[in-house]
């Protein structure tokens, strides 16, 4: 007590609060301290490669004077840390002389390396500051410089010397959970492949129809969905190397997961809600169906997780706040049409109304994204703007750099577009529209633009290179098209030097923010590239009922095929067959269901499959596994598609695609492993690249011609015919 006394005021008070938690302290239970710890904040990490932006294929830089800019989406608002580039590559270098590589962010360099050795791994790991994104986007741009020690009037060739940028390259970075807070920012960093929760394995009509809506919107934007039902009593999970708090040791139901087993079977609800409190990825996700039977599951496990932590009140209290922030299947209920970005187990989510598939799809395409800057929408109409419709997508919307660059020999500017984002309302890119300027050089001779569309060549111009705006307008073909689609402009200068007294300089271009994509109709020819329109209008997407039953395994054929047919997820109409055949109303993607009248050519019947011509089959053969057909067919006066299985269940698609030629393909888990064009191959070519529709139509009236002439002169000869005839009447009268 004398001690007490001779404490000042504010030592008497910190040992009073002492005191006094002393009991409270005593009172914690090692279970409720470790749910309490489940309350904190969580950091979420994220990492996108190259090819998950669509880049395929590793990035070829030659030439000795080669660059290339990727474009890597960042959120708007979100601050992130821990932000970096790990960027992968590949140099070979055949030749003797100066050769560098220069990395830039955003327009200013953050490395730059001397290459000396013949071979090598110029790999390096790079800090990126992030706090003033552009426009949503990272620009990423790598300089490959060689000078192989020709004098510099010696005609330019390939050098030899070679950098393959990785398509592993990566970009990195964290983000506090607590720090999110609007939608648009939830979607921009969904990780490269999603998960896609649903109540479970058999679903109703109306959960279904959101589910693949919502998995083809993914899809569409460049992320992976993978599917995945809320975990039940009896599903086996994989518990290696986990690690439980300690505190929870003695709780039944997390003693059973911590056993470390390989697989471990759950016994009961009380077990699945321990994995949605361990913010396991086997009981969340990151975008929910939140449907009634979602609810109800979720709250029957976390109440028989309450159960066995009964006894300890402590650790009752914590688990009870816990649960009011899991605000995902709890709190208020989602309206109509609704859309919140929640919490679930540790994890943000992205909750979407049973209701909402077609709303919600709309709502995070590209146009409308950056207007959810709040937590819950809830949306009427989320349509295509009509503008869209005559023929304006702007390159600059979508990426594309409107900073002009320098250019000595050879220079490329990229931008990567989305077919979803360029085949709206029932149309697909028929013109890309590029308008660029380019400085005068040194020397008389005029500049090259050559216009690429993944690496197809549409069109190429000389230019007047006078600072004026110059235009190349090309066709876009059918077989181009990607699910990503990456259009580069190439422009390429003759360095000057005098006598090779002077050393040759690099002039500004650019391309300007002018420069869009415009979309166009095409008439049904009998291709996939003819019904590509169709898919992208209003079309019907026909699954069997048994579908529904099956809900993680189908959906992720149907996300997969319906991607690739290009199914828009924002109009189309999900149609559930019944037994019996189906009767198409619109144009149509039938899968494994039986449609009235159909005409088709590829027969399948277990592992044997049958494509007939218009005499003799074209292929029968018996045996075949891991692989589905599709093919182009029609019913009831309805453009369609027709999918079907050989052998069993059809392969898990591990890469996307499109369909973009031929009507009848087989397709194994890498992809279309066979086309076929049963068709009119004339009919079904896209007009040559770089051609007007002036030349487009030249070339039909090519054919018209002779049969127009035709025509008039067995039109004029059964005219002099009738003369005739006529003309012998009148003369026998008279006799």
């Amino acid at each position: 007590m004398n001690t007490c006394v001779s404490l000042s005021r504010r030592g008497a008070r910190l040992l009073v609060l002492a005191c006094l938690s002393t009991p409270l302290l005593a009172l914690a239970s090692p279970a409720g301290d470790a749910l309490a710890r489940l309350h904190g904040e969580t950091w979420v990490s994220r990492s996108f490669a190259l090819s998950d932006l669509g880049f395929g294929e590793d990035v070829l830089l030659n030439g000795y004077d080669s660059r290339q800019e990727f474009y890597l989406p960042v959120p708007r608002t979100l601050r992130l840390a821990d932000a970096s580039i790990d960027f992968r590559g590949r140099y070979y270098k055949a030749e003797e002389g100066r050769t560098s590589m220069l990395l830039f962010v955003n327009g200013r360099p953050v490395h730059s390396r001397r290459i000396d050795t013949s071979e090598g791994d110029p790999s390096q790991v790079l800090k990126v500051d992030v706090t003033k994104p552009a426009n949503g986007f990272l620009r990423f741009r790598v300089d490959w410089l060689n000078n192989v020690g020709q004098r510099i009037c010696d005609v330019e060739r390939s050098t030899g010397n070679v950098l393959a940028v990785s398509n592993d390259t990566r970009f990195n970075y964290r983000f506090s959970s607590a720090a999110l807070t609007s939608l648009a920012d939830a979607w921009l960093t969904l990780p490269a492949r999603p998960t896609l929760l649903v109540a479970s394995r058999s679903l109703n009509k109306t959960a279904y129809d959101t589910a693949w809506r919502l998995g083809v919107a993914l899809e569409q934007a460049n992320r992976r969905v993978q599917i995945r039902s809320f975990p039940a009593p009896g599903d086996t999970v994989d518990t290696t190397g986990w690690q439980l708090p300690p505190g929870l040791a003695h709780v039944p139901a997390f003693a059973a997961l911590g056993q470390n087993n390989a697989q471990h079977a759950l016994k009961d609800q009380a077990e699945v809600g321990a994995l949605v409190v361990l913010g396991s990825t086997l009981a969340t996700g990151d975008i929910v169906v939140a449907d009634p039977a979602l609810h109800k599951q979720v709250a029957a496990a976390l109440d028989a997780l309450a159960a066995q932590l009964a006894g300890d009140a402590d650790a009752v209290r914590a688990f009870a706040t816990w649960r009011g922030l899991q605000t995902a299947v709890g709190g208020t209920a989602l309206p109509a049409n609704g859309i919140r970005l929640a919490t679930l187990g540790a994890r943000p989510v992205i909750v979407v109304a049973e209701d909402a598939g077609a709303k919600a799809a709309g709502a995070f395409a590209d146009v409308w994204r950056s207007a959810l800057t709040t937590r819950d929408v809830v949306v009427a109409e989320a349509n295509s703007p009509e503008v869209l419709d005559q023929a304006s997508l702007r390159l600059t919307n979508l990426g594309g750099s409107d900073a002009n660059f320098d250019v000595l020999a050879r220079g490329d500017w990229t931008a990567t577009l989305p077919l979803a984002a360029v085949a709206v309302n029932g149309r697909m890119p028929s013109d890309l529209v590029v308008d660029v300027a380019a400085a005068p050089g040194a020397s008389s001779t005029r500049p090259v633009a050559s216009v690429f569309w993944n690496n197809v060549l549409l069109s190429a111009k000389r230019l007047q290179a006078d600072g004026h705006p110059e235009r190349l307008d090309a066709r876009v073909p059918g077989y181009a098209l990607g699910l990503s689609n990456v259009v580069r402009v190439s422009f390429q200068r003759q360095p000057y030097s005098n006598d090779c007294n002077e050393t040759p300089q690099a002039f500004p271009v650019n391309v300007l923010p002018t420069s869009y994509v415009r979309g166009g109709d095409s008439a049904p020819d009998g291709t996939f590239v003819g019904l590509l329109p169709l898919m992208s209008g209003a079309p019907q997407l026909i699954v069997p009922a048994a579908y529904l039953a099956d809900a993680p395994a189908s959906l992720m054929r149907v996300v997969r095929m319906a991607v690739a047919a290009g199914v828009t997820p924002v109009r189309a109409e999900l149609v559930v067959a019944q037994d019996g055949a189906t009767t198409p109303t619109r144009p149509f993607l039938a899968m494994q269901t039986a449609i009235d009248g159909a005409e088709t050519r590829v027969v399948v019947k277990d592992a044997h499959l049958r494509i007939n011509g218009k005499k003799t089959p074209w292929l029968d053969v018996n045996g075949l596994a891991q692989l589905s057909s599709i093919e182009v067919t029609r019913a009831h006066g309805q453009e369609g598609l027709y999918w079907q299985t050989l052998g069993g269940p059809a392969p898990a698609q591990e890469k996307p695609f499109v369909l973009n030629r031929g009507d009848i393909a087989l397709i194994g888990a890498q992809g279309p492993v066979s086309w076929v064009d049963s068709s009119n191959p004339s009919a079904s070519q896209p007009p040559r690249a770089g051609e007007s529709a002036f030349y487009e139509w030249r070339r039909y009236l090519s054919w018209g011609v002779p049969l127009v002439s035709t025509g008039l002169l067995l039109l004029l000869l059964l005219l002099v015919w009738a003369y005739r005839i006529k003309r012998s009447r009148t003369r026998s009268k008279d006799l």
